[in-house]
C-alpha cells in the first residue's frame, strides 16, 4: 500500500536525510518552587515535498514501511536534544520531556541508540524524562525491560496522558513512573467540574502513594491552574502559562516572571478561598444553630415539623434527620427532592423513622470521639442519589433527652 495520502507526498529518505522537521517546546512549571522546570519537545510535523507541514496525526493515519516509523521516531528525538541543548548548557537544571511510543520502538528495544544519543549531545541522564505514550501496551515485558535499563541509566520515567481512555490506569503498575501527567479529559473546565475535581484529587493520591509527582496537562486558563495546584499538582503546562514555542524564542528569564504572576496572584487566589470557606462556615453553623434552638425548645412530637419546615426554609439544605442517642432515626427524613425519576427511585429513598444509622461515620465519630459536630467527606446519598456532605451535631430536647440532628448539604452549595 502506498505511504501517501491525498494531498500529501512524504518522502521519508529526505527527511530523514536532512533531519528536516518542526518541534516546538511547551515549558512545564512549578508555581510553588517558582521555577521552570522542564520543557517538553513536541512534535508539529514534517515537510512534504511542497514543503507543506503534514502533521503528526495525519503521518500516523499513512501507511508507512517497515523501518520508516522507527526512523522518523528517532529523528524526532534527536532533533529534540539538538534544539534543547543550548538551553541545557545555560541552565543545567531544566529537564527535557521526550515521548517513548512503546509500540513503534517495541522490536528495537535494546539497540542503545537513544543512549547512544544521549552521549552525543553530553546530556546528563538525569535531566531527561522518557514519557511512556503509549495506551495499548501489548508487550510488557519489553517495555518494563526498556523501563529498567533507561532508569538505571539515571533517566526519569514519566506517564502521559493519564486520563484519556477508559481502563488505562494498570500503566502504573507496569510503568512505575516517577512523574504521572494527568491530560485534558480531566483538567479541562475543571474549574466548575465537581466531578472532574474529585476524580483529579483521587489520581493525586493515587500518585502520591506510589511515589510519583504529578503535572497537569493541558492547563488552558488561570482559573484552571489555580484550582490543580489547590487539589495538588505538583506542576502545571498549558496556554494558562505558554504557548508551544520554536526553541530559539525560549527565553527562561521571561518564563520566570510569568512564573513569579501567577504565583502572586495564587496567593491572592488563596487567600479568598480561605475567607470564602470561613464565611461558608459562619453561614452553616448558623443554620444549624438556628435549627438547634428550635429542637431544644421543643418536644420530640415536634421535630418533624421543626424540619419540614427547616428544608423548606433554606434551599441549601437537602435533607434533615433526626437521630436518638443509639443512631436509630427519630423523625423521618425530610427532603426538598420529592420529585424523583423512576429509575432512581427504585434505589434512593429517604431513610424513615427506625433506621439504624449507628454504623455511620456522622454518627460512630461524633459519639465514639466525643465530638460536637461531625462533617463527613463527599459521598451520594441514598435518600437522593445526589453528592451530599452529611453535618450531623449533637443537642437535647427541652426534656434533657439527647439527640443528633443530622443534615445534608449538596457540596456545590458548601465549600469545607
Amino acid at each position: 500500500m502506498s505511504n501517501k495520502k491525498e494531498g500529501m507526498s512524504l518522502n521519508i529518505n529526505k527527511i530523514t536525510e536532512d533531519r528536516n522537521l518542526q518541534l516546538n517546546f511547551e515549558p512545564i512549571v512549578s508555581i510553588i518552587k517558582k521555577s521552570v522546570i522542564g520543557l517538553e519537545a513536541l512534535l508539529v510535523g514534517f515537510p512534504d515535498v511542497d514543503g507543506n507541514i503534514i502533521s503528526r496525526d495525519e503521518i500516523v493515519q499513512q501507511e508507512l514501511k517497515e523501518g520508516e516509523a522507527i526512523e522518523l521516531d528517532r529523528l524526532y528525538r534527536e532533533k529534540a536534544m539538538e534544539s534543547f541543548l543550548d538551553i541545557y548548557e545555560k541552565n543545567k537544571e531544566v529537564l527535557l520531556f521526550i515521548d517513548i511510543n512503546i509500540s513503534i520502538i517495541d522490536k528495537y528495544i535494546g539497540s542503545g541508540i537513544l543512549m547512544n544519543v544521549v552521549n552525543e549531545y553530553g546530556i546528563e541522564p538525569r535531566n531527561i524524562v522518557l514519557q511512556i505514550v503509549e495506551e495499548k501496551i501489548e508487550d510488557i515485558e519489553s517495555m518494563q525491560r526498556f523501563i529498567n535499563f533507561y532508569r538505571s541509566k539515571g533517566f526519569l520515567i514519566g506517564l502521559k496522558d493519564l486520563g484519556s481512555g477508559f481502563a488505562n490506569l494498570d500503566r502504573i503498575s507496569y510503568v512505575e513512573p516517577d512523574i504521572i501527567k494527568i491530560n485534558s479529559v480531566i483538567t479541562k473546565e475543571i474549574s466548575y467540574n465537581y466531578y472532574k475535581q474529585e476524580i483529579f484529587k483521587s489520581l493525586i493520591n493515587l500518585s502520591k502513594k506510589v511515589g510519583a509527582l504529578v503535572i497537569a496537562e493541558d492547563v488552558e486558563n488561570e482559573s484552571e491552574a489555580m484550582v490543580v495546584m489547590e487539589l495538588g499538582a505538583d506542576m502545571i503546562q498549558g496556554k494558562a502559562f505558554c504557548d508551544p514555542i520554536s526553541a530559539d524564542k525560549i527565553n527562561l528569564v521571561d518564563l520566570k516572571e510569568k512564573v513569579y504572576k501567577i504565583g502572586t496572584d495564587y496567593k491572592a487566589y488563596m487567600s479568598e478561598e480561605i475567607n470564602a470557606k470561613e464565611e461558608s462556615h459562619r453561614e452553616y453553623d448558623e443554620i444549624i444553630n438556628n435549627i438547634i434552638n428550635k429542637l431544644e425548645n421543643s418536644k420530640k412530637t415536634d421535630f418533624d415539623s421543626i424540619i419540614d419546615k427547616t428544608v423548606d426554609e433554606y434551599s441549601v439544605l437537602e435533607c434533615a434527620y433526626i437521630l436518638n442517642d443509639n443512631g436509630e432515626q427519630a423523625t423521618n427524613t425530610a427532603t426538598r427532592c420529592k420529585n424523583m425519576i423512576t429509575q432512581k427511585a427504585l434505589i434512593f429513598q429517604p431513610a424513615k423513622k427506625g433506621t439504624d444509622h449507628s454504623l455511620k461515620k456522622y454518627y460512630y465519630f461524633l459519639r465514639s470521639m466525643s465530638l460536637n459536630r461531625y462533617v463527613t467527606e463527599p459521598y451520594v446519598s441514598m435518600a437522593t442519589g445526589n453528592l451530599c456532605i452529611t453535618i450531623s451535631s449533637s443537642f437535647k430536647d427541652n426534656l434533657g433527652k439527647e439527640y443528633i440532628l443530622c443534615i445534608d448539604f449538596n457540596p456545590d452549595h458548601i465549600n469545607i
